[in-house]
């Protein structure tokens, strides 16, 4: 007896399955459809219109964190530390450095862009922190090293194009990017003079045309390479 209900109901169910796909083809095709965009979007890297829209919000969040920035009356907390250059300079005597070092170490152009947030020439063009200062001029003009010290970095990268770093007295470094060539016998280790050769002018790298990106750090932080000297707080006054 139970073996006949069971037949009996496996009759039914496939009866309900059959008449299920001859009266409803649309909603079989629709799951069908269905289950293969599932699997086409798994194995595809086209963008959705979700992809397209966090892409929009995330342009107009950098762009507006930007202007924000360019808002700012005063330096955040957490770039007051690294940005104030007077606490920092001010602990060297001035006949030391960074006193000491060459603020324009090229032998002629005009400053082209200064030190902080600006709009970035190359790429895309939102608010974007300058790490150092530029200074224009003919390709091929000379590029001097801005004070005495060894040269720690000596490299070609796709942003700084050709690029010198130079560590100094007193925990300091300047850098030099976008050269159109090194001088000749420098590397890693070679102890330079101030107002030697190092380079000259060129546009390597990610550059918007010939110029000297001229950087100034200290203990990791980028500082304004046209800082003005101050006589020490506990300096006498005659």
């Amino acid at each position: 007896m139970a073996d006949g209900k069971s037949g009996m109901s496996s009759k039914i169910e496939n009866y309900r399955v059959h008449r299920y796909i001859k009266h409803k083809p649309r909603k079989g095709i629709f799951l069908l459809l269905t289950a293969l965009t599932v699997v086409i979007s798994s194995c595809t890297s086209v963008p959705t219109k979700q992809d397209f829209q966090n892409g929009v919000q995330y342009a107009q969040k950098s762009v507006s964190d930007g202007f924000n920035r360019l808002k700012v009356k005063g330096p955040s907390a957490s770039s007051k530390q690294s940005n104030d250059v007077q606490a920092i300079v001010s602990q060297y005597p001035l006949d030391q450095v960074p006193h000491t070092l060459m603020k324009k170490p090229v032998a002629e152009g005009r400053l082209t862009s200064g030190h902080g947030y600006r709009f970035s020439p190359t790429g895309v063009p939102i608010p974007k922190k300058h790490k150092g200062v530029d200074y224009a001029a003919p390709v091929g003009t000379p590029i001097y090293a801005a004070g005495e010290g060894t040269i720690v970095k000596h490299y070609t990268s796709k942003s700084y194009g050709n690029y010198i770093r130079i560590e100094h007295a007193n925990g300091f470094f300047t850098a030099y990017a976008h050269m159109q060539a090194f001088a000749d016998g420098l590397a890693v280790g070679s102890k330079v003079s101030k107002g030697q050769i190092i380079g000259n002018i060129g546009t390597t790298g990610r550059s918007s045309g010939p110029h000297l990106h001229f950087e100034l750090i200290h203990q990791g932080n980028f500082i304004d390479p046209l800082f003005v000297s101050l006589p020490p707080e506990n300096a006498e006054i005659n």
